[in-house]
């Protein structure tokens, strides 16, 4: 729409940060003097890979000239570049990694094994507040700091001019189908302290980032529900740039970054394994006794030199029947491993 009346040809120049990419065909080449012809084969395509410090501090110049070479038209396009960035612990190492790494990884993809990609979520189902009743899952709140070793780190940078991010609104979002799956906790500052907000979960769809084009946000993801029948394990978080027509419009996407973790399953402990420490119930009335077992196992323990840990019969309720009540089992990923017990739905003394 720009180009003039008899332009036969173009140019174009950006400034520095600009890197300016010619698509055309094999035949289409540019003149001597670098212009081109003005073909509809030809794409001209603009990135830029440096944040920008000002809105409209990056141009594009495209000079239009006639078949005799003379400058009929020019036309300008001002770019300002932002950087929005959803990331998670994607190689599995442990830690979120820093911006810049892992450019071309496809975060919204999750393989298996020691080769394969994509971040790790546990379910939260121990308890490191003790005395407040069920699980720390159970808890729309986060009591400990050791309640944050068993969540998995997810990071939203959005830098650039805060004129953009004023108009342009940052999101945080999950789908519908995953929200009773997870809880998610914002990092911000309180007076003095950290707090932890909790933002999308069962109850919350959307987030939408205060004070976005300052660098990193730091959120904390947990666990609700382990995979099964119904439930892969798979769960979605996007962060999205929304332009928003008018106060009352919900905004249209105009990009979204996607990262994807996998709940983490139930692992039983297998009985191959070299025991740490066993556990068994003492009987000690009547003819069910089991004093004979106990010096036996207390016997074979000592040689083993493995730990036990014997229940009264008060505490098992004369019933003996451990290993039918319980497994031992873990959770793991990258960042932490900790012991799940399973109880099963045998419910009788040792419940």
């Amino acid at each position: 729409r720009s180009t003039p009346r008899g332009a036969a040809s173009f140019d174009v120049h950006a400034t520095p940060a600009v890197t300016v990419h010619m698509i055309h065909s094999p035949a289409t080449k540019p003149s001597l003097d670098a212009r081109w012809p003005l073909d509809p084969d030809i794409e001209v395509v603009v990135t830029i890979d440096v944040t920008s410090r000002t809105v409209d501090d990056n141009q594009v110049k495209i000079s239009y000239y006639d078949r005799e070479g003379r400058e009929l038209a020019v036309a300008w396009l001002y770019l300002t570049c932002v950087e929005v960035s959803l990331d998670v612990d994607w190689s599995r190492s442990g830690r979120v990694k820093s911006k810049g790494k892992d450019k071309d990884k496809d975060k919204a993809k999750w393989t298996w094994g020691p080769d394969g990609q994509g971040a790790v979520l546990l379910v939260n189902c121990d308890r490191d507040s003790p005395g407040t009743g069920g699980t720390d899952s159970g808890q729309a709140d986060i009591r400990t700091p050791a309640d944050l070793q068993d969540m998995s780190v997810m990071l939203l940078r959005t830098e650039g001019p805060s004129a953009i991010f004023a108009e342009y609104p940052v999101v945080l979002h999950v789908p519908e189908s995953d929200a009773d799956k997870v809880r998610v906790f914002h990092a911000v500052r309180g007076d003095a302290y950290p707090l932890y907000k909790p933002v999308l979960g069962p109850d919350k769809l959307s987030y939408v980032l205060d004070h976005a084009g300052h660098g990193d946000s730091t959120f904390y993801v947990e666990g609700l529900a382990f995979p099964d029948r119904g439930f892969s394990g798979l769960v979605s978080f996007s962060a999205s740039l929304l332009e928003v027509p008018h106060k009352d419009s919900p905004g249209t996407p105009i990009f979204t970054d996607t990262v994807v973790f996998r709940v983490a399953p139930w692992i039983m402990t297998p009985n191959t394994q070299q025991p740490l420490e066993v556990f068994v119930c003492s009987i000690k009335q009547g003819s069910d006794s089991n004093e004979a077992f106990l010096e036996g196992l207390r016997a074979l323990l000592r040689k083993a030199n493995c730990k036990l840990t014997v229940c009264s019969e008060q505490d098992s309720r004369s019933d003996r029947w451990i290993q039918d009540e319980l497994e031992f089992g873990y959770v793991d990923a990258p960042h932490k491993t900790f012991p799940v017990v399973f109880d099963s739905p045998r419910n009788r003394g040792l419940k």
